[in-house]
C-alpha cells in the first residue's frame, strides 16, 4: 500500500508504513522492517533520476543527519508502544500539514516564489538534524526536508528531477543509517529482516501499481486523498495509544 501511494504521489511511503503497521503490530518492530524496506524503496527510486543527482545538494544535509540520527535513535529507545503510538501520530500530523501546506496549496507555493530567499547551508544542514531526530525516533523523517525542498523548488534552485533525487539519496541513506545503527544496539533481529525480504517484492508490485494508476487518474485528486487518509492513521494511533482521550 505504502508503495502503490508512493507510485503514485511521489511522496507517502514513510508516513503510509508507519501510519498502518503500528496497527496491528508493534511500532517498534514496524519501523525496523519499515527502516529495510525503505532503503530498497528509495534507491529504485533514486535509480530512475540518478542523471539528476548532485552530490553536493546532497551532503549538506547529510552533514545535520550525522548528528541528529543518534539523538532519535536514543528517544526511540526510550519509547514504550503506546508512546511510540503517540509520537508516530503526532509526525503524522505534522506531515499531512507540511505535505499539504508545500504541495497542495498554491498559495503557499507562490509566496515561496515570492521571496528573494535562499536557504543557506546553516539552513539545509538543520533539516537534515530534524530529519535525523524524526527519522530516528519514529522513521518517519519527512516533514524538515519538504520544507526544505519547498523553498529550494519553488525558488528555482531545484528542478523536479533533482529535488527527487536528493530526497531520494538522503531519505535512503538516512534508512541505512539508522538500520545500522538499530543493527548496533541489537533492535533488529532475523525474523525481523526476514520479514522485510519477504515484503520487498512487494515493493516493486506497488510501485509498477502506482506509476500505472497515476497516467489514468488526476495527481492531485489523489494526493488529497491520501492526506485524508494520513489524518484518519494519524488520529486512530494517537486515540489507540491513549484511550482516555
Amino acid at each position: 500500500m505504502a508503495s502503490l501511494v508512493h507510485g503514485i504521489a511521489g511522496f507517502g511511503f514513510a508516513q503510509v508504513s508507519m501510519g498502518l503497521m503500528p496497527l496491528f503490530r508493534s511500532p517498534s518492530s514496524a519501523s525496523i522492517i519499515f527502516t529495510a524496506t525503505a532503503v530498497v524503496s528509495n534507491a529504485r527510486v533514486w535509480w530512475s533520476v540518478r542523471g539528476a543527482f548532485d552530490w553536493r545538494k546532497w551532503a549538506v544535509p547529510v552533514g545535520g543527519l550525522v548528528v541528529g540520527m543518534p539523538l532519535g535513535i536514543y528517544v526511540f529507545s526510550q519509547f514504550d508502544g503506546d508512546q511510540m503510538r503517540v509520537a508516530i501520530g503526532a509526525v503524522l500530523v505534522l506531515a499531512v500539514i507540511v505535505v499539504g501546506a508545500t504541495q497542495q496549496s498554491e498559495f503557499v507555493t507562490d509566496w515561496i516564489e515570492a521571496k528573494d530567499y535562499r536557504p543557506g547551508n546553516a539552513i539545509g544542514a538543520t533539516a537534515g538534524l530534524l530529519a535525523g531526530v524524526f527519522g530516528g525516533a519514529v522513521a518517519v523523517p519527512g516533514p524538515p526536508m519538504i520544507v526544505y525542498g519547498a523553498f529550494m523548488s519553488a525558488s528555482g534552485f531545484w528542478s523536479d528531477e533533482e529535488m527527487k533525487a536528493t530526497f531520494t539519496a538522503f531519505f535512503g541513506t538516512l534508512m541505512l543509517y539508522r538500520l545500522g545503527s538499530l543493527s548496533y544496539t541489537g533492535a533488529v533481529t532475523t525474523p525481523l529482516l526476514v520479514e522485510a525480504t519477504v515484503a520487498i517484492p512487494m515493493v516493486f508490485v506497488g510501485a509498477w501499481a502506482g506509476v500505472y494508476i497515476f497516467d489514468n487518474i488526476p495527481e492531485r485528486v489523489f494526493q488529497w486523498l491520501v492526506l485524508a487518509l494520513l489524518t484518519v492513521n494519524a488520529f486512530v494511533l494517537l486515540f489507540t495509544a491513549v484511550p482516555e482521550l
